[in-house]
C-alpha cells in the first residue's frame, strides 16, 4: 500500500500550505484506490494537482501512475502499451533515477511492451528486465522488495522466450528469490508466496517446453510435441534413476545478455547478495519437477485461503497452477474440476482472472481426461477452447504468443474431433492432450501486496509502487 514516509522522505518543513495539502489528500486516496481498484476518484485528483503543481511534477507523475495501473488491468494490452509508452517517455525526462516512481513506470512499461510484441521482441524484453534489475540491485541492493521484484520480472521474462538456457536460469533465479524473500520477509509472508508461484510455473514450461531424455530426466534438444506430451509425462513418472547432466545442446548467443552464468562469476549465475543455487532444475527428471511445482502451488492455495479466502482473485490465481501442476502430474479429471470451480467463483464475484487462461486450461484439461459425450467430451473442449481464443483477442493483439498459444490448441483440438482418434475411449488418450500453454504464467497474476518500502523518493516522501505481482 502507498504511504507518506516519517523518514527521509517526509515533507520538508518548509514546503508550502497546497503542497502538503495535496500530499495528504494523495495519501488518502491512494489507500483508497489500493483497497478498492478503482481509479475514478483518482482521475479528479490527478486534475487538481496538475493544476497546482503542473503535469511532469513528481505528485502529478504518481498518481497519474496509479491511474494508469488501474486502467492497464481492463483495458486492451495494446492500448496500454501505447499509454505507458508516452508516460514512460515524459517520466525519464522529468524524474531522478533514483525516484521510486519512476522505477514503477519503468516496470509496467516493461510488462505491456512484453505482453504486447510478438516472439521477435522477446529478446528486447528480457534484456530491458535485464537492466531495471541490475539498475535497482545497484541503487537499493539485493534485499530492497523493489529489486526482488525486478529481479522476479527477469524471471518471468526469461520464461516467456523459453529457451533451455532460460529456463534453466529462470529457474535459479526464483530459487534464490525464494530463499532471499524467506530470510528477509519469512516464509509465510505474501511476497514470498508469489515466489513460490513463480517457480512452480517455471517447472511447469519445463515439464510442457521440452521432452525428457530417454531416461525421464533433462530434456532431449526441441519442445514437447503436443502428440509426444503425455507419452513424456508418463516416462517421467516411471523413471527411478538419478537425474543426469543435461545431454541438449545450445547456448547463449549474443542476444542473450548474461545467460551465461560464469559472466557473474559465480557457478550460479547470481550476484553477490543472493543464495547459491547449485541444482540445475533441466537435470531433473519431469516427475520431480511436476510433482515439485505441484507442491508448491498447494502450500500457496493453502496460505491464500486462509490469509485472503476462497474467493479472493490471488487465492483463485494459485488454484489454477495447481491445477496445471495436476494436469501434468497425470490427474486431469482432478484438474477439470478444479478449474470449473474457478471459473465459476471468478463469474460469481466478477471477473479478475487473465481472460482465456482458466478456458484453455480446462480445454486441455479436459481433452487430456478423456471424457465421453456425457461428461462434454471434445464438443466442450472445443467451446471451452474457442472461448479461451476470443477472450484472448480482447486483451492481447493478435499475432501475440497468448492468442497465437489459444489458435493453435484450438486447431489441434478440432482436428482430432474430426479423426480417427474421435471415437478412442477414454483410457486411450488423445494426441492433443498436451498441447502446451503459456496461459498459465500470465504475469500479472499475483495481486498479493508487497512489504512496506523502505526506501522513498525524498522530494515526495510517498511510496508509489503497489506490488501487483511478477511484473508490479
Amino acid at each position: 500500500m502507498s504511504r507518506i514516509s516519517s523518514g527521509p522522505g517526509a515533507p520538508d518543513d518548509n514546503e508550502g500550505e497546497l503542497t502538503g495539502r495535496l500530499r495528504g489528500r494523495i495519501q488518502t486516496m491512494l489507500t483508497y484506490a489500493d483497497a478498492t481498484a478503482d481509479p475514478r476518484p483518482l482521475v479528479g485528483l490527478l486534475r487538481e494537482v496538475t493544476a497546482a503543481v503542473g503535469p511532469a511534477s513528481p505528485l502529478a507523475l504518481l498518481v497519474e501512475y496509479r491511474v494508469e495501473e488501474l486502467r492497464s488491468r481492463a483495458r486492451s494490452v495494446a492500448d496500454s502499451a501505447a499509454v505507458w509508452d508516452a508516460l514512460h517517455a515524459r517520466a525519464e525526462a522529468a524524474l531522478e533515477p533514483r525516484d521510486t516512481t519512476l522505477m514503477s513506470i519503468k516496470a509496467l512499461h516493461a510488462r505491456y511492451t512484453r505482453l504486447s510484441s510478438g516472439p521477435a521482441d522477446r529478446d528486447e524484453a528480457v534484456a530491458t528486465y535485464e537492466v531495471e534489475w541490475r539498475r535497482r540491485l545497484a541503487i537499493l541492493g539485493a534485499q530492497a522488495h523493489r529489486t526482488s521484484t525486478a529481479h522476479a520480472n527477469l524471471a518471468v521474462a526469461l520464461r516467456d522466450r523459453g529457451r533451455q538456457d532460460d529456463l534453466r536460469r529462470a529457474c535459479r533465479i526464483a530459487r534464490a528469490e525464494l530463499a532471499l524473500r524467506r530470510t528477509v520477509w519469512g516464509a509465510d509472508h505474501a511476497f514470498t508466496w508469489i515466489a513460490r508461484v513463480i517457480l512452480a510455473q517455471t517447472l511447469l514450461r519445463i515439464v510442457e517446453r521440452f521432452a525428457p531424455g530417454p531416461d525421464g530426466a533433462g530434456p532431449a534438444a526441441g519442445p514437447a510435441t503436443a502428440s509426444a506430451h503425455l507419452d513424456a509425462l508418463a516416462a517421467a513418472d516411471a523413471a527411478s534413476v538419478a537425474a543426469e547432466d543435461d545431454a541438449a545442446a545450445g547456448g547463449t548467443g549474443p542476444d542473450e545478455p548474461d545467460d551465461d552464468p560464469a559472466r557473474d562469476g559465480r557457478p550460479d549465475g547470481l550476484l553477490d547478495g543472493y543464495p547459491p543455487v547449485p541444482e540445475d532444475d533441466l537435470a531433473r527428471p519431469h516427475a520431480d519437477l511436476a510433482a515439485e511445482a505441484r507442491a508448491l502451488a498447494a502450500q500457496v492455495v493453502a496460505s491464500r485461503r486462509e490469509r485472503f479466502g476462497p474467493a479472493a482473485p490471488q487465492t483463485l490465481r494459485a488454484e489454477l497452477v495447481h491445477a496445471h501442476a495436476l494436469l501434468l502430474t497425470g490427474e486431469p479429471a482432478v484438474a477439470v474440476a478444479e478449474i470449473r470451480y474457478v471459473l465459476a467463483v471468478d463469474r460469481r464475484t466478477g471477473p479478475a482472472l487473465d481472460p482465456g487462461w482458466p478456458e484453455l486450461l480446462l480445454a486441455r484439461a479436459m481433452v487430456a481426461a478423456g471424457l465421453d459425450d456425457a461428461g462434454g467430451g471434445l464438443d466442450d473442449a472445443l467451446r471451452q477452447a474457442r472461448a479461451a481464443v476470443e477472450a484472448r483477442l480482447s486483451r492481447y493483439p493478435a499475432g501475440t504468443e497468448p492468442v497465437a498459444e489459444a489458435e493453435r490448441f484450438e486447431e489441434d483440438a478440432r482436428r482430432l474431433a474430426n479423426g480417427p482418434a474421435r471415437q478412442a475411449d477414454a483410457a486411450g488418450g488423445t494426441d492433443a492432450a498436451g498441447a502446451t500453454g503459456a496461459g498459465d504464467d500470465r504475469a500479472g497474476e499475483d495481486g498479493a501486496a508487497g512489504p512496506k518500502a523502505t526506501q522513498n523518493t525524498a522530494h515526495q516522501g510517498i511510496d508509489p509502487e503497489r506490488l501487483a505481482g511478477p511484473d508490479e
